[in-house]
């Protein structure tokens, strides 16, 4: 195997560099909430076509967040509503404009 094939990711022929497994799993809460830029979502989401570990824990991430989105579908109540809003109220006050 040549140093050139080595530097390639299994059975894809893309560089490794295009989204290691450490960063894809570094930044997978991320790119389960959308919080990531297009360019590196479409990196991590390359990445996740082609590795198959990787696509796993997303499997497993996924389905962990959606669980919990579901376990979690009690409202707040109103006055905690309001009390909240009149600390941040009272927070926006105390910060230098």
């Amino acid at each position: 195997m040549s140093a050139e094939e080595s530097s390639l990711h299994p059975g894809s022929g893309q560089p490794l560099d295009v989204v290691e497994c450490r960063e894809a799993l570094e930044r997978l809460s991320e790119f389960l909430d959308s919080e990531v830029t297009d360019t590196d979502g479409d990196r991590i989401r390359e990445h996740l076509a082609d590795c198959e570990p990787c696509l796993s824990e997303y499997d497993i991430e996924d389905h962990i967040k959606k669980l919990v989105k579901r376990s979690c579908s009690e409202s707040a109540p109103r006055e905690l509503h309001a009390r909240i809003r009149t600390q941040l109220t009272v927070l926006r006050g105390d910060l230098p404009g």
